[in-house]
């Protein structure tokens, strides 16, 4: 497990004026992948990154770090085919809207190469989404409220991680599990005990005074906790 690419930044807590050159330095901390959330007003009450945004920084770094696509709309298949012509190949939309399995099905057939993500959020039981889990490559466990930035990680969230592990070994399923929301040194080791395979990290890494020293202490505790030491 490389440290660096267990951590997904999320564009939303960076400063806006200066997306560049965060991104340069997301680059600098060996980071591999960055988190791109996209609110519509709508299925959430802010607004976020939309499509000219997100072709701007493509173009510019896709050859250097990967973008996932984290999309809080209520119609997720029109703005999926409009990140796939920028050129995104990895994106997550949420269960809640979720309604036709045909037309995923197709998006799978239609570009193969393409990672689809299932995101839900806090108030959906993961009982509810183990009939789709077959069709994505991803998992999103919503551990804060969607929409927002800078919230208080759900204690308990990490159950449902345990959960979504345990379906995933039972039906020997491939999907990884990605947590987004209040994760920090304590919140991270523990889902990652539980089974995630990545951590979306907003406040917690941008705050940073010392970035290299803030990925460190969410490996090194996950590693304590694997050795009881924690």
């Amino acid at each position: 497990m490389e440290k660096e690419n267990i951590i997904r930044p999320s564009l939303l807590s960076a400063d806006f004026s200066f997306l560049n050159d965060e991104i340069e330095d997301m680059i600098r901390h060996n980071i591999k992948s960055i988190h791109f959330d996209v609110m519509d007003g709508s299925f959430v009450s802010q607004i976020s990154f939309g499509q000219p945004i997100f072709k701007s920084i493509y173009n510019r770094f896709k050859n250097r770090i990967n973008f996932d696509v984290h999309l809080m709309t209520l119609n997720p298949i029109k703005q999926v085919k409009q990140f796939i012509d920028i050129g995104s190949r990895d994106i997550t939309f949420h269960y809640e809207v979720f309604d036709n399995y045909q037309d995923y099905i197709s998006l799978k057939n239609e570009y193969p190469d393409l990672k689809l993500g299932l995101a839900f959020s806090p108030d959906t039981e993961v009982e509810k989404i183990l009939p789709s889990l077959p069709l994505f490559d991803n998992v999103l466990v919503m551990s804060v409220v969607p929409g927002k930035g800078g919230q208080p990680y759900i204690e308990g969230s990490e159950r449902k991680v345990r959960k979504l592990n345990e379906y995933r070994k039972e039906r020997n399923l491939n999907f990884k599990i990605i947590v987004d929301g209040g994760i920090n040194e304590k919140t991270g080791p523990l889902c990652l005990q539980n089974g995630a395979d990545y951590l979306v990290c907003g406040s917690y890494y941008f705050k940073a005074a010392d970035k290299d020293k803030a990925i460190d202490d969410i490996y090194n505790n996950f590693v304590k906790v694997q050795h009881g030491n924690y």
